[in-house]
């Protein structure tokens, strides 16, 4: 997922959910906008829509609503899930050995 940094995050109540995201995905198909639904954390009301383009997410924010979050804080958070991962991968090839 790294080219989809650019991210809005909005409150989806669980009662409105499926026709929301059915409406979100309706709108991102007709105007051929590429986006990914990251997972909703358990208990939490808010979803976060990922884009490539920072200028598709203002669009969206635009039409549907939400908050712009900040590039730095996917990218710092993005390169911590790297360093995990590469400490899982050599833990896992000690194991190996």
């Amino acid at each position: 997922m790294p080219g989809f940094i650019h991210q809005v995050e909005m409150k989806l109540a669980s009662d409105d959910e499926r026709e929301r995201l059915r409406r979100i995905d309706s709108w991102c198909g007709d105007w051929q906008i590429g986006f990914r639904v990251l997972d909703r954390r358990p208990g939490c009301e808010t979803i976060r829509i990922a884009f490539e383009d920072p200028r598709l997410a203002r669009a969206f924010v635009g039409h549907f609503g939400g908050v712009l979050v900040d590039d730095r804080e996917v990218e710092d958070a993005l390169a911590g899930d790297a360093v995990n991962e590469d400490a899982y991968d050599r833990r896992a090839k000690d194991y190996a050995e």
